[in-house]
């Protein structure tokens, strides 16, 4: 009887044991729903602080481009033409307002900033007391005239064209390069004295000189007589010239079959400056810098 009664109370105590260890499993599972239910409750957030932190990042990343937007507007050396004061001895401009003639001027250029690829024409003009920065005098040996003036990365590249091409056997030199504005108004009033159209066509109005940038050079040669003449081009220095001028970042500048585009004539003798990438560019297209430019 003794021995049963030892057995059912070890069986009893038995049961006890398994059920506490079930409700202790118990616990420990709903405890980790409970933490796995915690941490994806949390998720959200995280979620959205993310969100936060791209949108900001993408806000500073837009702030660049308002930027580039609000500096594509009116550079701060123009200015309306209506702002510039005339002086009252301007030459007579005659009734011709196309582009063969002296039309309105769209802006006028107060200053120098720099920018190679500045266009002076018969629409973009420039101050009467407009000076280039970086003006040095050339060398009198490589030109026709004393003291010509250019700008320094101008003076540089021609020298270097210069100098290979006397290699080659041509003699060449500079008969005009950086123009005051009271100069180009004497040449001006010269040039009408010939007559108004070959004023308008050859000769450009004071303040609308290409001249005045001070990366524009006239180009003569000793087998021209040191003159200027379209049939520069037939010549084997000129022929090198319109060949090579771009290897040294020049371009000519007024090309034939230009004449609406440019408002004046062919000149085989007249290069600008504009490096040699763009220079490059312009003459493989065959195309006047006002067409580079989108303004022809």
């Amino acid at each position: 009887m003794q021995e049963k009664t030892w057995d059912y109370n070890y069986s009893k105590g038995e049961k006890m044991k398994k059920l506490i260890a079930i409700l202790l499993s118990l616990m420990l599972v709903f405890t980790f729903a409970a933490c796995g239910d915690k941490e994806e409750a949390e998720e959200p957030a995280d979620t959205q602080e993310t969100a936060e932190e791209v949108q900001e990042e993408t806000a500073e990343t837009e702030e660049p481009e308002q930027e580039t937007e609000t500096a594509d507007v009116k550079k701060d050396n123009m200015v309306d033409p209506s702002e510039v004061p005339l002086r009252g001895d301007e030459p007579p401009k005659g009734n011709d307002t196309s582009s063969r003639g002296i039309p309105e001027l769209k802006d006028v250029l107060t200053y120098d900033d720099g920018d190679l690829m500045v266009l002076v024409n018969k629409y973009h003009g420039v101050t009467a007391d407009y000076e280039p920065t970086d003006m040095v005098v050339m060398d009198n040996s490589l030109t026709t005239w004393e003291n010509i003036r250019l700008k320094k990365v101008a003076y540089d590249a021609y020298v270097k064209m210069q100098q290979d091409a006397a290699a080659k056997g041509f003699n060449l030199k500079v008969c005009s390069g950086y123009r005051t504005y009271d100069g180009q108004q004497q040449l001006f009033y010269n040039a009408l004295g010939v007559g108004e159209e070959y004023a308008h066509m050859s000769s450009a109005y004071p303040g609308r000189s290409e001249h005045h940038t001070g990366l524009a050079v006239d180009i003569t040669s000793a087998s021209m007589g040191w003159g200027l003449t379209q049939d520069f081009a037939d010549y084997p220095d000129g022929k090198w010239l319109y060949e090579h001028c771009h290897e040294y970042g020049f371009i000519l500048r007024y090309l034939k079959g230009s004449e609406d585009i440019t408002g004046y004539k062919y000149e085989p003798w007249h290069f600008r400056y504009v490096g040699v990438e763009v220079a490059t560019e312009i003459m493989e297209k065959g195309i006047t810098l006002e067409e580079y430019l989108g303004e022809a």
